[in-house]
C-alpha cells in the first residue's frame, strides 16, 4: 500500500474520479472541489491510497479547511490509520476532518492516539439525494435568481444562515460568498407578494448531480413553507436541465429539516461527521 499526494489536479482526477462516483451524492464535496480547481486552481493537497497503482482510497484538504474522507465502499481501518500517520509524519496542518461516521472516528482515534490530543464533534450530518420531486408547490410564490440588486440581501441571510447552521460567517465571508453567488448565478430566492421570503444556493455540481445549499428562511416567514416550497422548485429545475439527482447536507439532530426534505423526495444515502481539533 502507497500513500502519496499528487501535485496535478488532472491526474488526481484521472485517478480517483470511478473511485468517487460509486457513491457520487456521498461524494459530492470531494467531486465539486476536485472540478472546481481544475477549472480555477487554488491551494490544495491531494492525497491517495493505491495498492498495485491502483486507487482505493482518496482524501484532500483546501487550506485552511478540514479534511476530507471519501466515502468508499470496505475500506479497512488501517488504511486510515495510515493516512494519520502519513499526514503526521508529513507535517501536515489538521485543524480538523470530515467524513463518512465509521472512517472519521477511525481519524480521529488514531490522530488522538498520536498528539494526546482531542478532538471535538462540531457537527453530525445526513447527506440526501433526489431522484424525482414528489411535491408541487402549494405555498405561492415563485423561484427567482438573485441578482446584484440582492447583494446585501444575499449578505445579511448568509449571516444568519450561518448562526443557525452552528458555523462561522463572518461579514465579510458572507460578502465573499454573496458576490461568488451572483457572478456564478447559483443563488436562488423564493419571492411571495412582491417580497423574497426564503433562499437557498447550488453549491457545486458533479457528473451527474447538482447540490443543494445554504437553504435559509427569515424567522418572520418561517412555517409557511417557503422553504419546501423553493427546495422542491429547484430540484425540479436541475433535474430538468438534465441532472440525474440532486443532493445535499441535513444536521442530524434537526428532525424538522429533516422530515421536510423526505417529503419533497430526498432519501438518505450516506453520513457525514464533522470533527474539529484543538
Amino acid at each position: 500500500m502507497e500513500i502519496r499526494f499528487i501535485t496535478s489536479v488532472r491526474e488526481y482526477a484521472k485517478k480517483v474520479e470511478s473511485l468517487l462516483l460509486h457513491k457520487e451524492a456521498c461524494n459530492n464535496l470531494m467531486l465539486g472541489l476536485i472540478d472546481r480547481i481544475l477549472k480555477n486552481r487554488s491551494d490544495c493537497h491531494l492525497g491517495l491510497v493505491e495498492i498495485d497503482k491502483g486507487a482505493i482510497y482518496a482524501f484532500m484538504q483546501t487550506p485552511p479547511h478540514n479534511w476530507i474522507l471519501a466515502d468508499v465502499e470496505n475500506v479497512d481501518k488501517s488504511v486510515v490509520q495510515e493516512i494519520v500517520r502519513f499526514l503526521n509524519r508529513t507535517n501536515m496542518d489538521i485543524p480538523g476532518v470530515l467524513g463518512p461516521d465509521l472512517y472519521a472516528s477511525y481519524f480521529v482515534k488514531e490522530w488522538e492516539a498520536i498528539t494526546g490530543k482531542k478532538a471535538n464533534i462540531h457537527m453530525n450530518e445526513l447527506i440526501y439525494q433526489l431522484d424525482e420531486v414528489k411535491i408541487t408547490p402549494i405555498s405561492g410564490g415563485m423561484l427567482v435568481p438573485a441578482t446584484e440588486k440582492q447583494y446585501n440581501l444575499l449578505v445579511k441571510w448568509l449571516i444568519c444562515f450561518g448562526q443557525e447552521a452552528n458555523e462561522d460567517i463572518t461579514k465579510s465571508y458572507a460578502e465573499t460568498l454573496a458576490r461568488s453567488f451572483i457572478k456564478n448565478q447559483s443563488a436562488y430566492l423564493w419571492k411571495k407578494n412582491g417580497r423574497f421570503v426564503s433562499m437557498a444556493n447550488r453549491s457545486r455540481t458533479t457528473k451527474h448531480g447538482a447540490t443543494i445549499n445554504a437553504v435559509y428562511t427569515p424567522d418572520a416567514y418561517k412555517r409557511n413553507g417557503y422553504a419546501t416550497d423553493l427546495v422542491a422548485s429547484l430540484s425540479t429545475q436541475f433535474l430538468e436541465e438534465g441532472y440525474q439527482f440532486c443532493s445535499l447536507y441535513t444536521d442530524k439532530s434537526n428532525s424538522t429539516s429533516n422530515h421536510i426534505y423526505q417529503m419533497i423526495g430526498y432519501y438518505e444515502v450516506g453520513s457525514s461527521t464533522v470533527y474539529s481539533m484543538e
